[in-house]
């Protein structure tokens, strides 16, 4: 009943131009007439304090218009913004965002937590679980992208790495881009990219191309994940946004064991592939690259329906946007909660005064590509500013400890995923070399072979008329030996490897 009064005083008289004006209904409403008798008044000001009078702004967190006028006596006389120093503009758009962040944060409360805050979830979850996807997709396609690329071991350590180095850049380009051109966007690019060059890389024969892919597919992961956290915490009320962004958490680890899933029933089914001659193999492992694209180009989709973040929209003052975005919240929750006559009482949400300046120029005075050249050179000097913001006193020491943190909490996860398999993988080849079998100038003759052969060296060997089938060579290395009138049929082999060898009138079936 409180707030219907105030409502209802805000409606009669209006704040224009620093005066007071009262509509012309026939009803008193004070100003020049007599004064009323004593007893009349004292009766109609029984129970009435002005001290508790509540100013309808104050529940919207909208200074006072009498405090404003005061400031501005404080002040001096209003001078035009582009005679003011830009320490001054700054400063007043600092003050102008504390004002926004605390009607902010009571708006979204009026708002409710719901319908529409479960779908963005859903929504910005899979697009996290995408991201958990690409930077799980290296790790499984390794062994048999190496065998199909002939990768050495520095071309696959630079294959782990290069998916690092895009997100590292994508984080900073993309994540500072979001404060230009909205949560919503910038998302969306960063999806688009990674979607398109992770589907491309499954389709590449050679491992540059193949690499240039997956550092650009780095770039759209990179820009996700900042923009995701960000996005989801500007439609959450205080108490609920440390325990959401938590849960959304878990939507990184449901992309890994997506991976994991698609890589157990993919990559083992070498046949679900196809060749186009010699030069073209599209096998398992590449039909697995492209499965794991499909959550991200779902998140796409479903952003597609989705608002942009209205916090971001009043920031660079378009007011009318962003209202209209908080009331389609706010209705959507009360129509969820069975509250649909519950109304949105919101009038007016403080937008912090615009410094920045775009630079253009007029398409009259310049060719196409250097009105791009001017926006793009602007926009990145914006996203360094930005940046440079976070290293500025009031935020400095704050900036340095979350990078150590972070720093830290991401040496321990990634380095433990990149280091671990290596050294694993180091002492299993240290342990398996220890017990190679070294065979020096046999000679076999008349002999079929049909059974394994594994881990051993032959040197100067000779073998005529023998047989080898059905049969495997498992890390097998032949050195200076001869094979004469023999015969290889249903042979599989892994890492051997015919050195300075003479095969004279040999045949080799389906090996």
């Amino acid at each position: 009943d409180r707030y219907r009064n105030t409502n209802q005083v805000s409606d009669d008289y209006r704040y224009q131009d620093g005066n007071y004006d009262a509509p012309n209904d026939g009803y008193y409403r004070g100003g020049d007439e007599p004064a009323q008798e004593e007893d009349a008044q004292s009766d109609v000001t029984e129970g009435h304090d002005e001290d508790d009078e509540v100013y309808e702004g104050e529940y919207q967190g909208i200074p006072h218009p009498d405090d404003i006028k005061e400031k501005q006596k404080k002040r001096g006389p209003a001078v035009d913004d582009e005679y003011r120093d830009r320490a001054d503009l700054m400063a007043e758009r600092m003050e102008d965002e504390e004002q926004l962040a605390h009607q902010y944060e009571n708006i979204i409360e009026e708002c409710g937590h719901g319908r529409f805050q479960w779908t963005l979830f859903f929504v910005l979850g899979l697009a996290l679980m995408a991201d958990g996807v690409e930077v799980f997709v290296v790790g499984f396609v390794l062994p048999s992208a190496e065998k199909d690329m002939c990768l050495s071991s520095s071309n696959k350590g630079m294959l782990g790495l290069i998916v690092y180095l895009g997100m590292m850049v994508g984080a900073v380009l993309l994540g500072g881009l979001a404060d230009k051109l909205g949560r919503k966007q910038c998302l969306i690019i960063s999806l688009a990219i990674n979607a398109a060059f992770a589907f491309l890389s499954s389709f590449v024969q050679g491992y540059g191309f193949f690499l240039f892919c997956r550092l650009i597919s780095g770039l759209g992961i990179g820009g996700t994940l900042p923009i995701v956290f960000a996005y989801f915490s500007e439609f959450l009320s205080r108490e609920k946004r440390g325990e959401h962004l938590s849960w959304l958490c878990m939507f990184w680890m449901i992309g890994g064991i997506y991976a994991s899933a698609m890589a157990w029933s993919i990559i083992p089914h070498y046949g679900w592939g196809f060749s186009m001659g010699t030069k073209y193999h599209f096998h398992s492992w590449r039909v697995f690259v492209l499965v794991c694209a499909l959550p991200c180009i779902a998140s796409l989709v479903a952003l597609k329906f989705m608002p942009e973040s209205p916090r971001f929209l009043l920031e660079i003052g378009k007011h009318d946007e962003a209202w209209m975005i908080l009331k389609q919240v706010h209705d959507t929750n009360m129509r969820a909660k069975g509250e649909p006559e519950r109304v949105f009482t919101v009038s007016y949400i403080k937008t912090p005064k615009q410094v920045d300046e775009f630079i253009e120029i007029q398409s009259s005075t310049g060719t196409w590509y250097q009105r791009w050249l001017v926006r793009i050179t602007t926009t990145l000097k914006q996203v360094w500013d930005n940046v440079l913001y976070c290293l500025t006193a009031q935020y400095r020491m704050n900036t340095l400890m979350l990078a150590v943190v972070w720093f830290t909490m991401a040496l321990s996860y990634y380095g433990l995923i990149v280091w671990f398999p290596d050294m694993i993988r180091y002492f299993q080849d240290e342990a398996y070399e220890s017990r190679v079998k070294i065979f020096d100038e046999e000679e076999v003759s008349h002999f079929t072979f049909n059974f394994t052969l594994e881990n051993q060296i032959h040197r100067n060997g000779e073998y005529r008329n023998d047989k080898f089938i059905g049969m495997k060579f498992k890390d097998v290395r032949f050195e200076d030996s001869l094979f004469e009138d023999c015969y290889f049929e249903d042979v599989r082999s892994s890492e051997t490897f015919f050195e300075n060898c003479t095969i004279i009138s040999t045949v080799f079936y389906n090996t």
